[in-house]
């Protein structure tokens, strides 16, 4: 099961370095689908509210970074365990995925590095990920006290 753990993990960090192979317009283009799908959808069950599409672009695009980390924090974690490496590798290896998946949008047309995006929403999504499940799934088994 740990080798299924460890290749979900590795393909969830190729999924994001792949998206941030696209182009800044291609990024946009795609957030900003997304962003009015849901300015119609919001809209067309609350017709009295006006939907700010910017503020929701962002929004989405935030929450998407929160997402894809919080995922490959839970995918870590549970390959980290597994395999019994220490946590503060689980820890550093989240850190090390966020900053070098912004950096590696340097060398995209249209895009650049952001320190707030690794440090505010990719590390924390991350840590939340892992945490949550390290918190579910201990690294060490609970011993069940039966005594009669």
């Amino acid at each position: 099961m740990k080798y299924v753990y460890l290749g979900v993990s590795m393909l969830l960090t190729a999924f994001i370095f792949s998206m941030s192979t696209a182009t800044g317009t291609e990024s946009a283009s795609l957030s900003l689908a997304v962003a009015s799908w849901g300015e119609q959808t919001i809209e067309s069950i609350f017709p009295r509210w006006e939907v700010d599409l910017n503020l929701l672009h962002l929004t989405i695009r935030k929450t998407a970074h929160l997402a894809e980390f919080f995922l490959l924090g839970i995918s870590y974690a549970l390959t980290f365990r597994s395999f019994r490496w220490p946590i503060w590798s689980l820890i550093l290896a989240g850190l090390a995925v966020a900053l070098g998946d912004e950096f590696s949008q340097s060398f995209v047309e249209g895009r650049g590095p952001s320190l707030l995006d690794s440090l505010v929403f990719d590390f924390p999504g991350y840590l939340l990920g892992s945490l949550l499940t390290l918190w579910i799934f201990p690294l060490r088994p609970r011993k069940i006290n039966v005594s009669l």
